[in-house]
């Protein structure tokens, strides 16, 4: 089913700015200093910047939730941008949190997603495969709806069972995650994946691709005894190029902006 927003019913942006100052004060009440919660930042130490930390060879790194296309695969039609020709890139985009929220939750994924699987730490992925042919529109969007956004509290919510694994629903803050992604997803109707144009449920995927279902009941009683949750504030998202074979490289960073 697809997500299909009356443009009569969307939120504009003034009220979307005003559901994020109504949470900005607890915002920079609880902010610290910043790590990207982005697949380059996890083992990287971060400068005293808003900007994501990248290694020096090039920021890459493996892409987990976004099919690994090996040399000669095509990837599926579900996850193709829709576009008039064959794409030679393609973009992901992820909503950006403070270390006190990503390291936590990445901690998580590194202790039950299989290690010879798990190529990134954990991430909230907003889009999987916006078309590289129009970047320029696309930059163009973002750039708008985050300069209308101030940055918000986000935190860790319920459990949920996947197939064949774990995820951690987003809780607070949930509200002007989804907005911000119905307006992006409006914005770019015409040329999203069928992946892409579904219904956004924000979370971070700890566990995958386990086929033994009492070791994913398992982890379920562990984390929902053992995990007291977390929290921290979204800043922004970050823009990765996908490339053939399974890696992200860094584009860009596009902060939130500040409510005077």
């Amino acid at each position: 089913m697809y997500w299909i927003i009356s443009r009569a019913c969307r939120p504009s942006t003034t009220a979307r700015r005003n559901i994020a100052g109504m949470l900005y004060s607890q915002a920079v009440a609880g902010r610290q200093d910043p790590a990207a919660s982005s697949p380059a930042a996890a083992s990287v130490t971060r400068p005293n910047t808003s900007l994501p930390a990248v290694e020096s060879t090039g920021a890459h790194t493996k892409a987990a939730q976004y099919p690994v296309i090996q040399p000669g695969r095509k990837p599926k039609d579900a996850h193709r941008p829709r576009t008039s020709g064959e794409e030679e890139h393609v973009y992901v985009l992820t909503l950006n949190t403070t270390s006190s929220l990503h390291r936590p939750v990445t901690a998580l994924r590194e202790r039950y997603f299989p290690a010879h699987l798990n190529r990134t730490p954990a991430h909230l992925t907003m889009f999987h495969a916006l078309p590289g042919s129009h970047m320029s529109s696309i930059v163009a969007a973002i750039e708008e709806e985050c300069q209308g956004l101030a940055p918000f509290r986000l935190a860790t919510g319920p459990l949920f069972r996947m197939r064949r694994g774990v995820g951690i629903n987003v809780g607070q803050g949930s509200q002007p995650a989804r907005l911000l992604h119905q307006e992006l997803q409006r914005r770019w109707a015409g040329v999203l994946s069928e992946q892409d144009r579904q219904a956004w449920r924000p979370h971070w995927t700890i566990q995958n691709k386990v086929n033994d279902s009492a070791l994913v009941e398992g982890t379920m009683r562990e984390v929902e005894q053992g995990f007291q949750g977390a929290e921290g504030v979204a800043e922004g998202c970050v823009l990765w190029r996908y490339e053939r074979g399974g890696e992200w490289k860094f584009e860009r960073m596009f902060e939130f902006g500040k409510i005077e």
